[in-house]
């Protein structure tokens, strides 16, 4: 029988290919089975979008290989189809491309040599069986104690095992031959973090507010139906009680739990809690932080079913998950639920679309909502659930501010007089300080007082930053590292000496290591927290009360529970709001508002001063009034005078190539194609550029943007088709990156 088969290749096609297929591999291929398959003179990567179906094979070439074995579950549910296709469809990405992306690293990628089979861990089961007693292996013995461990505590990983058990391949081997246990390969979920930072105990009752919340989400969830919800709780009310429950709710039906957090950090504090909570083998992780082997073997778990409650960050939200009853999303106003390279999807809107394909409701969570999030609510397209107070009758803390314009001499050039008596009488009274600046390094720049020049990366249009303890200058944007020049390398005056310009946490703590030098100081920022461990090791020291005064960046401000903080100082309020964004308004009242959230959340009322130059801006007092309706009602005029979102649609078509000139001719190519399209498919869009972008250049390639502002996200795409199929594709050396719901136009 002749068959075929439609392939989205791991490419960038915007079009299925046909395949021949062998009629024994046929009973393998389901909709979204990993093929390799023959394109352009090699094997890549693709996904069946259906079966094997008779059709005439001539002229097509047959399909490689199946990759997904026969009895294992597909590392890509088919059910998953229609979600996938809708998001590639939205995000403007081809469709095999899109789920190749989706899959961790040595599953999924572009070409055949980047896919593997899936890492397994060798797992030893022990198999107890009746027999005669001289077959036993002799008390005492390291073979009895290891079959006795086994007993005990079940089928363990041989690995684990190593340090009690030196020889435990040896000892398993005899132990299998002698019928008294059987070795298997089988995947493990890890335990990752260990235990929860900070012991979380199940409260014994639920609040008012948080029985109210529950007796509307918990119905929706034993429906299985689709739902969106906003849980829309103060800093400290509870939230993550109500995930923990939602996910109860969920598994207990006999269906499975998705919980995504922004960031790795968050993500291991909900990892400690749920696994505490449900068991390490009901949880399993999905992050960056994660080795590939490790992300692998997570990715086969669920696959395989073996843990029903997935916790990650926004790459979790393409889990392998078939049975979904619940998806949980903190803080989801967080803008690093935006992906900003290959497929430049937003987890949120992802969450949301998983949930009304997979029939489930979606509990956005977050004390300072979207502006999008919360007008999306006011006009009932989200279930609203409010917790307007905090738990154990902990209340808001007192705001106070400082003018900064007549605020004098700051000590240490940041500290005005009111944050520096409150720092020490806080810290006298035995409770711990955070002060918040969200700037990293040492300094900003370097700048040469002789020529008045900054020292720039040589492949990005931005000012290198000096990080004192790195002994080096960096850049933030491309990551390129130099030693700190003797000399100015603009003017090349070797007497010049460099002057560091600006603040960052780096010297903020330095400075405040020279002003107080009795107190105990920690830093938490990307750099004094690289990886997981770097991560939990600070938070550790801050939970154990080691430290005194905490430095940090947006990374301390969200989601931690640290009941010790009493104080909470803002540097720079303004920081945020000089950036040439129509977002950063909302990015200083979510700022404030969530670093404020971590003072006095348990005992005595926290206390938060924040210093700033523009008392006045409606995000500042907002948030130093815990009032929300002053931010959310000025910014939604704003927006909708001015046509933001969530009053129309955005897309970003940024045009990068090696050739200053050879991009701007092509971004003005495609400039004109658009005007074009829009006046023949909708004139109320507008198109806004070409021009160079605020950064003209990183990692030595010219970029240029141009905007797409229009009444809805549909006749964008249709702009955006037409244009590119009058316009033709980009000449060589240029690259068209489609960002649609930009989060920055950088």
């Amino acid at each position: 029988m002749n068959l075929r088969v439609e392939v989205a290749v791991a490419a960038p096609l915007w079009r299925s290919l046909s395949y021949r297929v062998a009629p024994e591999l046929a009973p393998l291929i389901k909709p979204l089975t990993r093929l390799l398959v023959p394109l352009r003179g090699k094997d890549r990567l693709g996904f069946a979008l259906g079966p094997a179906e008779p059709g005439d094979p001539e002229g097509l070439k047959p399909i490689s290989d199946v990759l997904d074995e026969a009895g294992e579950p597909q590392l890509i549910p088919p059910s998953l189809l229609n979600f996938f296709s809708r998001a590639a469809a939205y995000y403007q990405a081809p469709l095999g491309q899109t789920l190749a992306w989706s899959l961790p690293a040595g599953l999924g990628g572009e070409s055949a040599g980047a896919v593997k089979a899936p890492g397994r861990a060798q797992v030893a089961w022990a198999a107890w069986r009746q027999g005669p007693p001289e077959g036993a292996p002799r008390p005492g013995t390291q073979a009895a104690a290891l079959l006795e461990h086994l007993h005990e505590q079940g089928p363990l990983a041989l690995d684990s095992l190593r340090e009690r058990f030196p020889r435990v391949l040896a000892l398993a081997r005899k132990l299998e031959a002698g019928g008294w246990l059987s070795l298997t390969h089988r995947p493990v979920v890890k335990d990752l973090t260990g235990r929860p930072i900070l012991p979380e105990p199940e409260p014994a009752a639920y609040t008012e507010e948080q029985q109210a919340a529950l007796e509307r989400l918990l119905p929706a969830i034993s429906a299985h139906k689709f739902e969106p919800f906003l849980l829309y709780g103060v800093t400290g009310s509870g939230k993550t009680e109500m995930y923990v429950a939602a996910c109860r709710a969920a598994m207990a039906a006999g269906r499975q739990a998705l919980v995504l957090a922004p960031e790795i950090g968050l993500c291991l504090r909900l990892e400690g809690l749920l696994k505490d909570r449900f068991g390490d083998d009901k949880v399993a992780v999905l992050h960056s932080g994660l080795s590939p082997a490790v992300r692998r073997g997570q990715w086969l778990a669920i696959a395989r079913g073996q843990a029903p409650l997935v916790v990650g960050a926004r790459s979790a939200v393409f889990a392998p998950l078939e049975r979904l009853g619940v998806i949980c999303l903190d803080e989801e106003q967080d803008e690093s639920y935006k992906q900003n390279d290959r497929l430049h999807y937003q987890a949120r809107d992802l969450a949301l679309l998983r949930g009304q394909e997979q029939d489930c409701p979606v509990l956005l969570g977050t004390a300072t909502p979207a502006v999008t999030t919360y007008w999306r609510a006011a006009q009932g397209k989200l279930t609203r659930l409010t917790l307007s107070k905090r738990v154990k009758n902990a209340v808001l803390p007192v705001m106070e501010v400082v003018d900064l314009r007549s605020a004098g001499r700051l000590g240490g050039g940041f500290l005005s007089v009111q944050l520096k008596q409150a720092l020490e009488q806080n810290v006298a009274e035995g409770r711990q300080a955070i002060l918040f600046l969200n700037r990293r390094g040492f300094a900003p720049a370097l700048i040469c007082p002789a020529c008045g020049r900054r020292v720039g990366c040589p492949a990005c249009s931005v000012s290198l930053t000096l990080h004192k303890e790195q002994n080096a200058l960096v850049c933030h944007t491309c990551g390129h590292h130099q030693p700190i020049p003797a000399a100015c390398p603009a003017c090349g005056q070797s007497e010049a000496e460099l002057k560091p310009l600006g603040l960052g946490t780096e010297q903020v703590e330095a400075t405040l290591a020279e002003l107080f030098p009795a107190m105990r100081l920690g830093r938490l920022d990307r750099d004094a927290a690289a990886n997981p461990t770097q991560l939990r090791k600070v938070l550790g020291a801050v939970a154990k009360r080691e430290l005194d005064v905490i430095v940090g960046t947006q990374m301390i401000t969200k989601g931690h529970h640290l009941p010790g903080i009493g104080l909470v100082g803002i540097l720079l309020a303004d920081q945020a709001l000089g950036l040439p964004d129509f977002r950063a308004a909302e990015r200083a009242y979510t700022l404030i508002t969530q670093a404020a959230g971590r003072a006095g959340r348990e005992g005595e009322a926290g206390r938060v001063i924040v210093q700033t130059y523009d008392p006045a801006h409606h995000a500042l007092r907002a948030a130093l009034a815990h009032d929300p309706a002053l931010f959310y009602e000025p910014e939604l005029e704003e927006r909708q005078a001015l046509g933001y979102p969530p009053f129309a649609r955005l897309v970003s078509l940024r045009l990068e190539g090696a050739s200053e000139t050879a991009t701007a001719a092509a971004a003005q190519n495609l400039a004109r194609a658009l005007e074009r399209a829009k006046h023949k498919l909708e004139p109320r869009a507008r198109i806004l550029g070409p021009a160079p972008a605020p950064i003209a250049r990183i990692q030595s390639r010219w970029r240029w943007l141009i905007l797409i502002k229009s009444p809805g996200a549909g006749v964008a795409a249709s702009i955006l088709r037409l244009a590119r199929h009058q316009a033709g594709p980009p000449p060589a050396g240029v690259r068209l990156v489609v960002d649609v719901d930009p989060l920055n136009l950088l």
